[in-house]
């Protein structure tokens, strides 16, 4: 494995972090106050600088990027400010809405919806979660019955990026009850179909520059060839997008490198008791351990991208340790943060202590940190034993 960057991959990553610096870090204040997404100036922009046609092949106006190229670039729009509600909501866009149609869609599905996406005039979700399932995901209560050429899909998501603005999206919904998780099915919808509406806008501690909203379905009119990958593939769709959302999730590096870099400035020109904080040996020792937790992680999440790139399928136990140690990591990160700002870390002016709400999203979002433990478990010890009396 050599994870050395060639020339061009230095130059998109430069070009990249420019961009968040320049556009998107003085935006994010004012985007985490009122719960807003980037402006659409912005977002144009981003699409003019092919950020959108990472994950899309070329025949469909994308770049076909590899997935190294597409966790170095992201991570690098954080390490330069670019807030991460900014990148959830992108990511749920051309990464997580749109990854179903690209592996499980038909042609058709994917000339109709992905150009849109790669040229930031449709922005997708995926709807997943209920008000009554979340981790147990597959105990949803939507139901999609067939009526002739179309489905009617009856249901509330709950939790849903981009809910408040998307223009179509991946849904699922029970097909056929009998069936248990073969009984699941996914669908492509759009904001018009008769019978859908989104619900209410959720107010959230952190990502709050992603906003989210429930969405829902009342006798919702689904055509026949919106149906992803054929009927009961629901769950097969599913894991293959939690499987790249975890993998994706690595863009949280580059903040937490971003928050070091803050740290450091900081701690620099600090004065006090006559000297710069720097100097003091538990600050160093704070920072430095910052560091050592972004080199592993970053270690952990290109090895999956080196195993995705070179054909290899990373397995549950890679991506959920991945997942797990990013989650506390990150929460680590912002807290020692915080703890270098001092006072200052507290106040809202400043970015950190926004990252530390931001990453207490990212420890539950995509599968909590209890889950990717338990998941760890089962590869290490199989599924538990039930004994018999």
């Amino acid at each position: 494995m050599d994870f050395t960057l060639t020339e061009e991959q230095h130059q998109m990553v430069e070009m990249v972090e420019d961009f968040a610096r320049r556009e998107v870090a003085p935006l994010t204040l004012e985007m985490d106050q009122n719960q807003t997404f980037l402006p659409a100036e912005v977002w144009r922009k981003m699409a003019g600088l092919n950020l959108l046609a990472s994950f899309v092949p070329e025949e469909y106006g994308g770049l076909n990027h590899n997935c190294i190229d597409i966790l170095i670039t992201r991570q690098a729009y954080a390490r330069g400010g670019g807030c991460l509600g900014s990148l959830l909501s992108w990511g749920a866009s051309d990464g997580i809405g749109t990854v179903g149609i690209l592996k499980h869609g038909t042609e058709q599905q994917k000339q109709k919806y992905l150009p849109g996406i790669v040229s930031g005039d449709i922005i997708s979700c995926f709807a997943l979660t209920e008000p009554d399932s979340g981790s147990d995901a597959f105990k949803m209560r939507s139901r999609a019955v067939k009526q002739g050429d179309h489905y009617v899909l009856n249901g509330t998501k709950m939790l849903i990026t981009n809910g408040p603005f998307c223009d179509m999206g991946i849904v699922l919904a029970i097909t056929d009850p009998t069936k248990g998780v073969l009984g699941i099915s996914a669908f492509i919808f759009e904001k018009d179909f008769p019978g859908f509406s989104r619900g209410k806008k959720i107010d959230k501690m952190g990502m709050r520059s992603s906003p989210t909203s429930e969405l829902i379905f009342e006798d919702c009119i689904i055509p026949e060839e919106n149906l992803l990958g054929g009927e009961g593939m629901g769950a097969l769709v599913a894991n293959t997008t939690l499987h790249w959302e975890r993998i994706g999730m690595g863009f949280a590096i580059g903040a937490m490198e971003y928050n070091l870099k803050l740290c450091q400035e900081y701690a620099a020109q600090r004065i006090q008791f006559g000297e710069p904080i720097g100097n003091f040996q538990s600050v160093r020792h704070r920072l430095a351990e910052m560091k050592i937790d972004i080199e592993a992680a970053k270690y952990l999440f290109y090895r999956m991208a080196w195993l995705v790139d070179t054909d290899q399928i990373p397995a549950i136990l890679d991506i959920s340790v991945g997942k797990a140690f990013l989650s506390k990591a990150l929460v680590k990160n912002a807290d020692a943060a915080i703890s270098t700002f001092g006072g200052y870390g507290v106040c809202c002016e400043y970015p950190v202590q926004r990252s530390y709400r931001d990453a207490k999203i990212i420890e539950i979002g995509g599968g909590t940190y209890d889950i990717q433990l338990n998941m760890i478990a089962a590869a290490l010890m199989g599924p538990r034993q039930k004994v018999k009396k």
